[in-house]
């Protein structure tokens, strides 16, 4: 197997690429970077200004908000991906909870790159995970008015 196809293989197992055709996956790898951390690296701090999205590759990260850890995300999730949607600033500090490596999708590459039916499939991908993270902040909410 080619590392172009193992590349394939593991970009088509994330949420965020579902539904989209290896062609096009690879020119989107094209216009992406791929970043590093080492374990306790701020990846950015709540208040920052946002303009590029990650994909985690491999490794783990915390999302904390307020000093409380809100997530933790692993390979094939990702985060910042408001920041392809809206110009508002983070609204979370995100650190690598061990050695990491991350696909970086900037907003400008993002709106540079695809045709409208691949544009419409990201964004049904970004909303999809959206919800279902709001789905489950309700849930743990409702439990905790429970108690």
């Amino acid at each position: 197997m080619s590392f172009r196809d193992k590349y394939v293989r593991l970009v088509e197992t994330m949420d965020l690429f579902k539904g989209i055709h290896p062609e096009v996956l690879m020119r989107i790898m094209a216009m992406g970077l791929t970043e590093a951390a080492t374990k306790g690296t701020v990846i950015f701090q709540k208040g920052d200004a946002g303009k590029k999205m990650y994909v985690i590759l491999e490794g783990k990260v915390k999302v904390i908000d307020d000093g409380k850890v809100i997530a933790v995300l692993g390979k094939g999730e990702m985060f910042g991906e408001m920041a392809l949607l809206s110009p508002e600033k983070r609204s979370a500090t995100v650190v690598a909870e061990e050695s990491s490596s991350f696909f970086i999708l900037t907003a400008s590459a993002f709106h540079q790159l695809f045709t409208k039916p691949v544009a419409i499939r990201l964004l049904l991908n970004i909303v999809g995970t959206l919800s279902e993270r709001l789905r489950k902040t309700n849930e743990l909410l409702a439990q905790r008015e429970e108690c």
